[in-house]
């Protein structure tokens, strides 16, 4: 059972018999100096306790509800203080910080179709947060208008998705949903679904990546290929370099022999900026 919880916490005792496997709690200005304090956050010796129960841990970033709307400058205090807090309580390189909108976002520009223009001055705030290039990875939680626009302007690697505000809609990406609130061991808590072994908990899980076979149709170069499977306009950008690298070692731990002689003869000459033969077998991360 996947759950969060804010202020009241359950019993350790109640978690176990419950079948709780991960926990979702805080972190954010509860409790810094000229904040108030209403005891939202995880606590080093709450996260002990989580961990040495075997459960695992996912976080939220929230103080005000719909802090983003003030855009870069309180992304950038955000982060660091994100940065800041998982130091302090040890979490470990990884983890992803779902920083919070949690309100009904609405539509900044209604007759775009930009997605940054739909959040408005919440683009603002998720660019300042990524701008710190922190340890953590940057996440999104919030309802189906929030985590989809974040999503889809790659301002977020990945998402928590609440019922609220989301209408009945649910984005295939979000890799959490939060479902229904009951009451355990008189706290309220949310049920959630996880979509993904990896959720961006700690621990960070041990995910063994699934390599997938493809076969080149006589169209693309692999560069070609690898620029559109990552949305990206310039084959020669370093991130396409990095994904033809990746298939390539794919291919030499998952391909036949001939399929490895097959790639190896191809990235020598023509290269990969010509067009693969058609039939060529390589291999990738995803579809």
């Amino acid at each position: 059972m996947i759950i969060d919880y804010s202020t009241l916490r359950p019993p350790m005792t109640v978690l176990k018999a419950a079948g709780v496997t991960a926990v979702g709690r805080y972190i954010g200005w509860d409790g810094e100096p000229g904040y108030s304090n209403i005891r939202k956050n995880l606590t080093t010796t709450e996260a002990r306790e989580l961990l040495a129960a075997g459960m695992e841990i996912f976080l939220a970033f929230e103080y005000a509800a719909d802090a983003a709307l003030k855009g870069a400058v309180q992304g950038t205090a955000d982060a660091h203080l994100a940065t800041r807090q998982l130091h302090d309580l040890g979490a470990p390189a990884g983890v992803t910080v779902y920083f919070a909108l949690d309100f009904d976002i609405g539509d900044f520009a209604p007759g775009s179709s930009d997605p940054r223009a739909k959040l408005g001055p919440a683009a603002h705030y998720f660019d300042a947060i990524n701008a710190t290039k922190p340890a953590y990875k940057v996440g999104v939680y919030g309802g189906y208008p929030a985590v989809s626009r974040v999503l889809d302007a790659k301002l977020a690697g990945m998402a928590w998705q609440t019922i609220a505000w989301s209408g009945g809609r649910w984005d295939g990406r979000a890799v959490l949903r939060q479902l229904v609130t009951q009451v355990l061991g008189a706290a309220d808590v949310d049920l959630h679904e996880g979509r993904s072994p990896d959720f961006g908990q700690w621990p960070r899980p041990r995910v063994t990546p699934t390599a997938f076979r493809q076969v080149a149709d006589g169209t693309l170069s692999l560069r070609q290929f690898e620029a559109e499977r990552y949305q990206i306009a310039n084959p020669d950008d370093p991130a396409v370099i990095r994904g033809v690298i990746l298939a390539a070692n794919l291919t030499m731990e998952h391909g036949t022999l001939a399929d490895r002689k097959a790639l190896i003869d191809y990235v020598i000459s023509p290269g990969s900026a010509q067009a693969m033969p058609a039939g060529l077998v390589f291999y990738t991360l995803n579809k």
